[in-house]
């Protein structure tokens, strides 16, 4: 009988042992080691919409000490996850980290950054997360190490859902869905999640979630003619969980009348269905009522300091009015011109130089309208190569700012711009996954 009591005792306390071992090890910080030794550890998770650091001071055994995360506390207007990471690594090199959020298959994406990055060498970061596979139990978490290289974590974060329970789900449309506004039609023909992307953030693994997106087919008419001339500006993914996801759009390859593009990221396809809303943009063709032409714009030499000033110029009335060099009304907008810039303090090199031109907008743009650049040459009639690289407003108006390259010797600019409407079409659908391909 002594016997039994004692080895009872003895299971007992091996019991007893192996689950403390067990906790101890369960509850250990997840730490992730690059190969430079910059360090990222765990340190909490939560999710809703007010977000707190975790308490400062000494961290856990093995997590490294010292960093602090006071004053960080914020609030999010939807529930989000939010990990909070304590980051340490040798501050005399540059390095930044992006972090991506997957389910265990690997078929959806979620990217995030720190929002609160300061570069210290030894902080604790928040990482918001406003999309992640709800319905599921754990997601899993991998970090790419900007300055050392590109470098992807082998190993990754794994984090128990706080947001997982039960959610009601949405009915999907069979394809092909057409959808109509005003005068375009769009007709969605094929949605596959997990396609191959244009933008590769892995190169040693093509298969990672982190370079997958979501493949659309659709095919465009106007007047219920076909065209090639729209293209989507943008793409909003959305789920009955409360995941809504807004990504611009890659580009699109015809074929037949038929568009194809590939954005990132979308959402999880293991969801019954998704409502997709997508800004389409008319590109060229516009109608003459849309069009505005400008000819002889002035080129005047100035500092590249002023033309990222421009803006808080003229909304500190600093710059005289009388500068505008062509103004008109075009679809209830009323657009100025001003003299283009030649800078004279940037030289790229071989007798290259750069400049600026501005186009003011009042009042600022409704949601849906858009502005287009169509052309722009030099008095030689060559075609003059700007982007958009500012925007600025104060409310009532809003200034575009274009950089102008490879502009020495020129004297005079012609302008032609499009101001036009834009069209959305939404559809509820079920993804396909996309299929690996046989070797």
């Amino acid at each position: 009988m002594k016997i039994k009591i004692l080895l009872w005792s003895v299971l007992v306390i091996v019991i007893a042992g192996l689950a403390a071992g067990g906790y101890w090890w369960m509850s250990r910080p997840q730490v992730i080691i690059f190969s430079d030794d910059a360090t990222l550890t765990l340190l909490k998770v939560d999710y809703g919409k007010r977000h707190t650091p975790p308490t400062t001071g000494k961290s856990p055994s093995g997590a490294g000490g010292g960093a602090t995360a006071r004053g960080n506390s914020f609030t999010t207007p939807n529930d989000a996850l939010v990990l909070w990471v304590r980051i340490k690594y040798d501050r005399q090199q540059y390095h930044y980290f992006n972090f991506y959020l997957s389910d265990k298959a690997g078929t959806g994406c979620s990217q995030a950054g720190p929002r609160n990055w300061n570069n210290n060498g030894n902080q604790v970061v928040a990482v918001q997360f406003d999309t992640c596979p709800r319905r599921q139990g754990k997601f899993y978490v991998r970090v790419q190490e900007q300055g050392n290289g590109q470098e992807v974590s082998d190993k990754k974060f794994v984090v128990s859902n706080p947001a997982h329970k039960s959610y009601t789900a949405w009915t999907a449309e069979p394809l092909p869905i057409t959808k109509h506004d005003d005068d375009v039609s769009m007709t969605l023909t094929k949605l596959v999640a997990g396609a191959d992307s244009p933008y590769q953030r892995n190169q040693d693994d093509p298969e990672d979630a982190m370079n997958k997106g979501v493949q659309v087919a659709f095919h465009i008419e106007r007047a219920g003619k076909p065209v090639t001339t729209w293209s989507p500006v943008s793409v909003e993914t959305a789920d009955a969980t409360g995941n809504r996801a807004s990504a611009g759009s890659g580009p699109v390859q015809w074929k037949d009348n038929e568009g194809t593009f590939t954005y990132q990221y979308g959402l999880w396809p293991d969801e019954p269905a998704w409502k997709l809303k997508f800004e389409f943009s008319q590109q060229s063709d516009f109608a003459d009522t849309e069009l505005w032409t400008v000819k002889n714009i002035p080129l005047q030499p100035g500092r590249q300091q002023d033309f990222w000033n421009f803006g808080n110029n003229i909304n500190n009335n600093r710059r005289n009015t009388n500068s505008v060099f062509a103004e008109t009304d075009l679809n209830g907008i009323h657009l100025k011109i001003f003299p283009a810039t030649l800078f004279t303090d940037q030289n790229y090199g071989n007798g290259q130089m750069g400049g600026g031109l501005h186009i003011q907008a009042s009042p600022s743009l409704p949601a849906g309208m858009r502005f287009t650049i169509v052309k722009l040459t030099d008095d030689q009639d060559l075609d003059v190569q700007n982007y958009n690289s500012n925007t600025s407003g104060n409310g009532n108006s809003t200034t575009y700012g274009y950089q102008l390259q490879n502009i020495a010797g020129v004297t005079n600019l012609n302008l032609s711009i499009a101001l036009h409407k834009s069209r959305n079409f939404e559809f509820t659908v079920k993804p396909e996954k996309a299929t690996a391909e046989k070797p």
